[in-house]
């Protein structure tokens, strides 16, 4: 698609935005119709109950209600399972969108994920949730094309290919040219003690992170600048702080069977090759979310957007035991599913708990920006650094990462044409506060983001190559399970022992992923309608 045709549609976008209805009546109409949806969900609770009470034993048990508090992934698809064991079913969502993050944007015409843009394959549990939506015919597969490194301090930039046999960084063969090119040799010569260092019979059973496994047996050279860029550019954290059964299950088996690390990367790497390892779907995975929303309104779910939830309060007594309170209207339930980010998730459970047994919140910074540019550059159709960057800490860049979606997705490719490409840069990560991120300021942002994609592709790149930008911002990310998730996510299930009928979901709890996410939230609430 050409410069002027992209223009054109999206001044088509901007003069129809501009006969719409101002900004604050559609809020306004947003806001009315959520509490009609509320008054409606509320007056049939409220019935519910009268039936209950003056029931004879005889009739057929009415049908339990259900409140899942939060649309994102995880609670939709909580709220799909409790629509199949015969709850009636609300969804309450603070924002005007579900999905939380699985997220679309409109850019220069093109409809383009602005959050989570891939699942992975292994264990199949994303693939299969996809046959359950009819979605299946729509998984995806990347170009194949291999991701890169930046490194460099100063100034300097130095792009190197990822080594073809690394996963999480960590590579299989520590003896090929591109890794002695990344670490150099005398850290090569260290890595290669792993094939002949005995394997830790404790790290069989030891909480191990990936940083202390990776420092062990391959040297700080290679967690330093293979491993580590590739945890702060996917999971925005430091690896000291990631559970190596979390960031990659089978791992710890595998190198005891093996006796190294680099043989059991080897032997995962051979059931899982690159490019097979994620997928998305045409269309982007927003899709998942729209394919969700469309089933639960048909199955008779009410899904309520622009409704915050206030208060949560719990009577054991009460033949409908809890109530939840949005927008003024208070809404009865015999359950209640917490699927919000955890700050929310926090300060709805805990004042329903003793004092001792409160749950507290993370602390630190948890700002992710995500910034994306559609771009009208020929000299990036040749794919100049693979399906995207990681980038070293140490790198004279503010990203952390670059996605060249254009050149992952064969069907984005296909739908922009020659010549026009989609960048998504990262910024930010979690624990750390930078300005750049927390400031707020989205022109600031983009213009940054431009810099960097010059620096990271090697082609310059200029305001005007710019046909539209956005930025998607995340307030309340978290890291992938380490020790102290583990340790929170115990001291969760033993606080909701005492609650019968109220369920957590979501990341927070799960882990990052969509896997994880999908079947803690099936897990969770998989029990038959009373």
């Amino acid at each position: 698609m050409s410069k002027e045709q992209r223009n054109l549609r999206a001044g088509d976008s901007a003069e129809a935005t501009g006969a719409s209805k101002p900004r604050r009546d559609i809020a306004n109409d947003a806001a009315a119709h959520a509490l009609r949806l509320l008054e409606k969900v509320r007056s049939a609770s409220e019935a519910r109950l009268a039936k209950t009470e003056s029931a004879d034993q005889a009739q057929k048990p009415l049908a339990p209600h259900a409140v899942v508090i939060g649309g994102g992934i995880a609670g939709l698809v909580a709220a799909r399972e409790l629509r199949q064991t015969g709850h009636e079913v609300t969804v309450l969502e603070a924002t005007a969108n579900f999905g939380g993050c699985v997220r679309t944007t409109e850019v220069a015409g093109m409809e383009i994920d602005a959050g989570a843009e891939s699942f992975a394959l292994r264990g199949g549990i994303v693939s299969s949730y996809l046959d359950e939506l009819d979605l299946g015919g729509q998984i995806a597969r990347t170009s194949g094309e291999r991701a890169w490194l930046i490194q460099g301090e100063e100034q300097e930039i130095h792009a190197h290919q990822m080594p073809a046999t690394a996963m999480l960084g960590i590579p299989g063969n520590v003896r090929t040219d591109e890794v002695r090119g990344i670490i150099g040799r005398p850290a090569t010569v260290r890595a290669a003690a792993d094939l002949i260092t005995p394997m830790n019979k404790k790290w069989a059973t030891e909480n191990l992170t990936i940083a202390e496994v990776v420092r062990s047996r391959m040297g700080q050279a290679v967690l330093d600048q293979l491993v580590a860029p590739v945890i702060n550019g996917v999971y925005s954290t430091d690896p000291a702080k990631i559970s190596i059964d979390a960031a990659a299950p089978g791992l710890r088996q595998a190198m005891q069977e093996t006796g190294s690390l680099a043989r059991a990367v080897t032997r995962l790497q051979a059931s899982a090759p690159a490019g097979s390892r994620v997928a998305g779907l045409n269309g982007g995975m927003y899709t998942m979310v729209e394919a969700l929303v469309s089933q639960l309104e048909q199955a008779g779910v009410a899904l309520v957007r622009n409704s915050p939830v206030t208060s949560l309060r719990h009577d054991a007594q009460s033949p409908t035991p809890y109530a939840v309170t949005t927008l003024g209207h208070e809404l009865l339930a015999d359950r209640v599913v917490l699927a919000t980010p955890a700050e929310p998730a926090l300060d709805l459970l805990n004042p329903l708990l003793a004092p001792e047994e409160r749950i507290a919140g993370e602390s630190g910074a948890n700002a992710i920006a995500l910034a994306i540019l559609v771009v009208d550059k020929p000299e990036l159709d040749d794919a100049p650094r693979g399906s995207g960057v990681l980038v070293s800490r140490n790198a004279p860049l503010t990203a952390k990462a670059l996605t060249h979606s254009t050149a992952k997705w064969p069907w984005l490719a296909a739908e922009a044409g020659p010549g026009t490409h989609v960048l998504r840069l990262s910024f930010g990560r979690i624990g750390e506060h930078e300005q750049l991120v927390e400031s707020g300021d989205d022109s600031a942002l983009i213009d940054q983001a431009i810099k960097d994609a010059s620096k990271i592709l090697g082609v310059q790149l200029h305001l005007d190559d710019v046909l539209g930008s956005t930025v998607s911002r995340f307030s309340d990310m978290v890291p992938l399970q380490g020790q102290a998730a583990t340790a929170r996510r115990a001291q969760l299930q033993r606080s909701l022992s005492g609650f019968e009928g109220l369920d957590v979901v979501g990341a927070w709890i799960a882990g990052t992923g969509l896997a994880r996410v999908i079947a803690q939230a099936r897990s969770a609430v998989a029990i038959s309608a009373r």
